[in-house]
């Protein structure tokens, strides 16, 4: 069974099984600043989010899901279930030539807000999208 919730101390071990992103995330779970897709009571993806992280507006850090999950809508799921948590304008950024990421999020209904060159090497841009959040929304 399919569940996305916020997550616990006990989905770490999980996490590390599949997470590539440096960092601690036991402070992100601790300060409740992550959901979980959660399948059979098992990890299989997560969101993070920093608050007041970009411009002073909530901004999603990282957006991960295992191997096994990807290209399945598993993201897209997680991603939609930020409402849940999060209310107003929210952001959220992928490198320029991550494709599958850019096209995840406009077909979750983020809107492009532009790029920014110099954060990533080799004169990448990293492009930034937002996306308003409410209680209500469901797509």
């Amino acid at each position: 069974m399919l569940t996305i919730r916020l997550a616990e101390p006990a989905d770490l071990a999980a996490i590390i099984a599949f997470d590539a992103f440096p960092g601690d995330r036991i402070i992100e779970i601790v300060e409740r600043r992550m959901l979980v897709l959660d399948i059979d009571g098992r990890a299989q993806g997560y969101a993070s989010w920093q608050k007041n992280g970009c411009i002073g507006k909530d901004y999603v850090n990282k957006l991960v899901v295992s191997e096994a999950c990807r290209g399945k809508g598993m993201a897209k799921q997680l991603i939609t279930a930020l409402n849940t948590v999060l209310v107003g304008r929210v952001f959220i950024s992928a490198p320029g030539n991550n494709i599958s990421a850019i096209r995840l999020l406009e077909s979750a209904g983020w809107v492009r807000a532009g790029g920014i060159v110099g954060l990533l090497p080799l004169g990448e841009a990293e492009i930034f999208f937002y996306r308003d959040l409410w209680p209500e929304q469901t797509s």
